[in-house]
């Protein structure tokens, strides 16, 4: 009886555990992109609890992500446009600049799409003194498999490197397909006239 019991148990949990599963949403691009700058730049200032981050205008959510990432860490982050300098503060200064920011999509199967979001960023730490402490290029992917219906959902029309072209259509559906509407039009074509002939002919 031991076993059945296991096994009933077994079944009632399966459902459940399934949907848990399938109810997680799958990031957005930016969210994507996000996680990526936070892999890429989280370490960079190793051991200083204060810092200054010089972040560019382009992808503004990147530097949102990391903020948050260091506050949480017990870190005091300033940014380059804020007045830190005013209270006497020369922290130590990140600065990072965008190479690569793209989003891919791939045929996986029938409903589903292959992604790929590509992030690369170069980066330089100074001390307060102006001296190098670290600079370096990392370049970052993130890749699942989405719902093509969901494609929309997971970009933003706000950000553009968000966006990525239509995966393009298999050979069957760029040269088959055409080939046989190329070839039914043809026979409609040519039984419309030869009809037409047939009845000319028994008309007269």
């Amino acid at each position: 009886m031991t076993w059945m019991r296991a096994l009933v148990v077994l079944v009632c949990l399966t459902p459940a555990s399934w949907f848990v599963a399938r109810a997680q949403p799958a990031p957005t691009n930016l969210e994507a992109y996000q996680t990526l700058a936070v892999r890429c730049l989280a370490h960079a200032p190793d051991t200083a609890r204060v810092l200054v981050l010089d972040a560019p205008a382009l992808m503004p959510y990147l530097r949102t992500a990391l903020a948050e990432t260091w506050r949480r860490d017990g870190r005091t982050l300033f940014l380059a446009d804020s007045s830190f300098q005013a209270a006497g503060l020369v922290p130590p200064r990140l600065v990072y600049a965008i190479e690569e920011a793209r989003v891919g999509y791939a045929r996986a199967r029938r409903k589903r799409l292959g992604r790929t979001v590509t992030l690369a960023l170069r980066y330089t730490f100074t001390a307060a003194d102006g001296r190098l402490l670290g600079e370096a290029r990392c370049r970052e992917t993130f890749t699942d498999t989405i719902r093509r219906a969901d494609r929309a959902d997971l970009e933003s029309e706000a950000f553009p490197e968000t966006q990525g072209d239509a995966p393009r259509a298999g050979w069957m559906r760029r040269y088959l397909e055409p080939a046989v509407l190329a070839a039914a039009t043809a026979i409609t074509v040519y039984l419309f006239f030869n009809l037409r002939s047939d009845r000319s002919d028994g008309g007269a």
